[in-house]
């Protein structure tokens, strides 16, 4: 899906693709090869395949403060690319998205859609928030953050969120080429 060519102009949000499901063709420019070319893992520096390697896939924060009507309140903090599954073991979740195990072919955490969109329900029991990106969208329910309002597109404002101020921050600067 990063180097191959898509079969269809748009994706389900009516977003047209610009080179590759993932719109990857800047990456392989970057790295000095065309698009969708084998030479892609030669051209990239050992350092970069370290860094990208050693990212983590989850991360978990206790005491992490919000505020809210009742004032500041500490919660756990869990931040994962795409969010967690409802109805699935939490802990199990966790335990894979630690491991960074590339052999599993699927992991919901990092791409999946409406089954990570809500907080699960397990998490509720102790307050804690679940932050991610993936879905292309700004959605802040209760201690759910989905905080990609950019959605990896040039034209569309990079939004933050401040703890425990809960102040949602956006690049609105419009970038000249």
């Amino acid at each position: 899906m990063w180097a191959g060519t898509v079969k269809v102009r748009f994706d389900v949000k009516g977003t047209e693709y610009k080179v590759s499901v993932y719109d990857a063709g800047p990456t392989f420019e970057s790295y000095g090869v065309p698009h969708g070319s084998a030479d892609l893992m030669q051209a990239v520096p050992d350092e970069h395949k370290k860094f990208l390697a050693d990212m983590v896939w989850v991360h978990e924060e206790e005491n992490v403060c919000i505020q809210n009507e009742g004032g500041v309140k500490p919660c756990k903090l869990i931040a994962v690319h795409a969010g967690l599954e409802n109805g699935k073991n939490i802990e199990e979740q966790l335990k894979l998205l630690k491991a960074k195990d590339i052999r599993v072919p699927k992991v919901e955490a990092l791409s999946g859609r409406k089954n990570v969109w809500d907080i699960p329900k397990e998490l509720t029991e102790k307050p804690t928030i679940v932050v991610s990106g993936h879905h292309g969208k700004l959605h802040i329910e209760g201690l759910r953050l989905i905080i990609d309002e950019g959605g990896g597109l040039e034209n569309n404002p990079v939004a933050a969120i401040v703890l425990p101020s809960m102040k949602l921050v956006r690049d609105t600067d419009k970038f000249t080429k």
